[in-house]
């Protein structure tokens, strides 16, 4: 994210600078005209490592003397906020996943404490949904929605596709993503598609999703594709995508694949998702204010919302999407159309309007 806004402002005429730890290498590349600077100290012991990012950062601010500062996560947001006091320069701290969790995987006190306590110190926040805007109510004062960009530019034509399902995410992390809620709904339909999911594992990872796989039958249509590096071939060839997270703060992999034209099927964890593809319909009721569950999914333009944790659900819309061909190629071909909003052009625009309201105060 960092580099998409850094290289955004960049060809907008911005002068960028950019403060990381250079000791481990650069995965994405910036514009030549930015510049990039040294935040921590030698790798090593972790405390010392950190303790030059302070000063460090305080030197290159009174050089470059920046009309802003934006901390990108909890810990750079804090150095900032330390290495710009009494020097007049606000600081906007990003926020990248959600400001609430389900019952079965609570938020732990020191998230808690960043998100509610150390976010007042900072000029302004950024949240990535609307729904996270009205989990904070009015314990932060200033917050602006920000929703993350997409790294892939639309497809204009659109591409040749195969029959097939994909999903991706860390196969370690498959209890957040629901790959087990994925494996059994899967498992439920009737179709002789393959269900591929890209993403690193451990070996003993894989092994319990495949013994899952046979236990629900699929063991023949699945298929673990590890590590990928250049994910839009994959969202290119796949006519479905599904996100079976429990929960999710806003659903990168989403628009990536509406992008590349896949028929989104997604499971919404409290509206974050219904923002991407439904932003008409209203945000759900708080979880404790429900009285009833939703007993079906949800049919949109843009694709089918889920409640998260619902197997019957997720197979029922799984089904749904493989077997009404009319519905699924439109849904493919306004999901590229949707995921425009999230073009890095129309994203600067957003961030350009917020920096323009902090610079004229």
């Amino acid at each position: 994210m960092a580099v998409m806004w850094a290289n955004g402002f960049h060809h907008r005429g911005h002068e960028v600078m950019v403060v990381t730890n250079l000791n481990d290498p650069i995965t994405y590349s910036l514009d030549g005209g930015i510049k990039v600077r040294q935040l921590t100290g030698p790798n090593g012991n972790k405390l010392k490592k950190w303790a030059y990012s302070v000063p460090n950062l305080r030197r290159y601010i009174k050089e470059f003397t920046p009309d802003v500062v934006i901390g990108v996560l909890s810990t750079c947001s804090l150095v900032a906020w330390m290495a710009t006091r009494g020097l007049g320069i606000p600081v906007i701290a990003t926020e990248h996943d959600s400001f609430e969790r389900p019952k079965s995987a609570p938020m732990g006190k020191w998230t808690w404490f960043t998100k509610f306590i150390l976010n007042k110190l900072y000029s302004h926040v950024t949240v990535l949904t609307e729904a996270d805007k009205k989990v904070i109510g009015n314990r932060l004062s200033r917050v602006t929605v920000m929703p993350n960009p997409l790294a892939f530019a639309p497809v204009e034509s659109f591409p040749q596709k195969e029959k097939a399902v994909l999903a991706v995410g860390r196969i370690d992390a498959g209890h957040y993503k629901g790959f087990d809620i994925l494996i059994k709904a899967f498992g439920m339909t009737s179709n002789d598609w393959p269900l591929q999911i890209a993403g690193y594992g451990h070996p003993e990872s894989i092994d319990y999703y495949m013994k899952l796989a046979e236990e629900c039958g699929i063991a023949d249509r699945i298929q673990f594709l590890g590590f990928v590096s250049n994910p839009m071939e994959l969202y290119q060839r796949s006519e479905v995508f599904v996100l079976s997270s429990r929960y999710e703060g806003f659903g990168l992999v989403l628009i990536e694949a509406m992008s590349q034209g896949c028929a989104p099927v997604a499971c919404d964890y409290k509206g974050r998702q219904r923002e991407i593809i439904n932003p008409s319909s209203v945000l759900p009721q708080r979880e404790e204010e429900q009285s009833a569950a939703v007993s079906e999914f949800c049919v949109c333009d843009n694709g089918i919302l889920c409640e998260p944790d619902n197997v019957d659900q997720l197979a029922a819309a799984i089904a749904r999407m493989i077997s009404d061909d009319k519905y699924r190629m439109s849904v493919q071909q306004n999901a590229i159309s949707r995921s425009r909003y999230y073009s890095i052009e129309n994203t600067v625009d957003r961030w350009e309007q917020l920096l323009n309201s902090l610079i004229r105060k």
